[in-house]
């Protein structure tokens, strides 16, 4: 069940400057619908410097029964460790105009060339148990590689899931759904303004956006392109789009999946969810570098990850609570205090979620209850 509460609406032009920026350039919009059967993404000639009215317009996907499809030129892809969104369910693709490449590293986000296109669907069902059963979009999400950075915003989808309109404004939808767990749950669910995208994806506080999840390490998996399942790095360059990636993905990095203990031990797949999770804002270059934290999954240094770590300006985040982590004592650390809040001011992440995700919040408390106290430090 949804309820809608739309926030303050921004004009175009303005929100796509706040979200990374536009050329500037007066181009027509293109025409309020398109026709899906025939139409080849990315459809206009004119969204690196204005995104159109309707999400069809753009031709990435095709939307059917709670979900959308990739059309021919349109590539999927998932992550080991998602980002967490109140449980939405996602579904995410990858443009990259005709003869463009992407060079392999296997440490930051893939540098796509200009005109490249990601786009994230968010979507729920009744009960979450059944994600097949009754499940409706809510919004799209989409960033596009202009040749100053990406910049973008939110689609949200019409109540006849036939079309999305872009909505750079955001808004707010109230949505009750069952947990995974069988919890029901209430979310104050955010379809992000385009200023908001900024404070997740401005990870290196320079003024522009950057993607975030798609590493090589967090796209190092299998997925069913209708062949079965086949590595997504070597299917992106058997495609000629990724470049210099190594021929066995096995060489490659990966980064485990936080709720599977096949993919990784217990002190990997926490810090697989943090740095997903919290990292593209602390890390050194992030919009929280002067808290000092470092949630980057390579980080080794206790002190950096929060282990006796003293709180920077905390307030009541820190809950009277006097370190980061301390090693064998979740209950009195900052960390699963704030993660286990869904107050405004005391939550984290601080956006992108009104529901406590309770199977992670389990994930952090097991690792932490584990953690030996590293040599030298002391939290008394």
């Amino acid at each position: 069940m949804r309820a809608y509460a739309p926030l303050l609406a921004l004009t175009l032009a303005a929100g796509l400057a706040a979200c990374g920026g536009s050329s500037g350039s007066s181009q027509a919009a293109p025409p309020a619908s398109t026709d899906l059967t025939s139409c080849t993404p990315p459809g206009t000639t004119a969204y690196q410097s204005a995104l159109p009215p309707k999400l069809s317009n753009l031709c990435l996907m095709v939307p059917s029964n709670g979900t959308v499809q990739p059309k021919a030129g349109v590539v999927a892809y998932e992550l080991n460790t998602p980002l967490f969104s109140d449980y939405a369910l996602k579904t995410r693709m990858i443009y990259v105009p005709s003869g463009g490449t992407v060079a392999y590293d296997d440490s930051a986000a893939l540098d796509m060339p200009a005109g490249s296109i990601v786009a994230k669907t968010f979507a729920f069902a009744p009960d979450l148990r059944q994600p097949g059963t009754g499940a409706y979009l809510v919004e799209t999400r989409v960033l596009v590689r202009t040749s100053s950075g990406w910049t973008g915003a939110s689609y949200v989808w019409s109540p006849d899931q036939k079309d999305a309109d872009l909505t750079p404004g955001g808004e707010v939808q109230s949505i009750t759904f069952v947990d995974p767990s069988g919890t029901a749950q209430r979310s104050n669910y955010l379809v992000p303004s385009v200023n908001e995208c900024s404070r997740c994806h401005d990870t290196a506080s320079d003024g522009t956006n950057h993607l975030i999840g798609t590493t090589v390490r967090n796209l190092n998996r299998s997925h069913d392109y209708g062949n079965g399942p086949e590595n997504q790095l070597t299917h992106l360059a058997n495609l000629g789009i990724l470049r210099g990636a190594p021929a066995d993905p096995d060489a490659a990095p990966r980064l485990p999946a936080w709720n599977d203990s096949s993919t990784g031990t217990l002190d990997q797949r926490a810090r697989a969810w943090l740095e997903v999770n919290c990292a593209h804002c602390h890390n050194p270059k992030g919009l929280a570098s002067p808290y000092g934290l470092d949630l980057t999954a390579s980080v080794t240094d206790p002190i950096r990850i929060g282990v006796c770590k003293d709180p920077v300006a905390a307030g009541p985040g820190a809950g009277g609570r006097p370190y980061d982590i301390i090693p064998g004592n979740p209950g009195n650390s900052i960390l699963t205090y704030r993660l286990g809040s869904a107050t405004p001011g005391v939550e984290m992440p601080q956006i992108g979620r009104s529901v406590v995700q309770a199977e992670s919040l389990q994930l952090i408390t097991d690792w932490i209850t584990q953690m030996p106290l590293p040599a030298g430090l002391n939290c008394h």
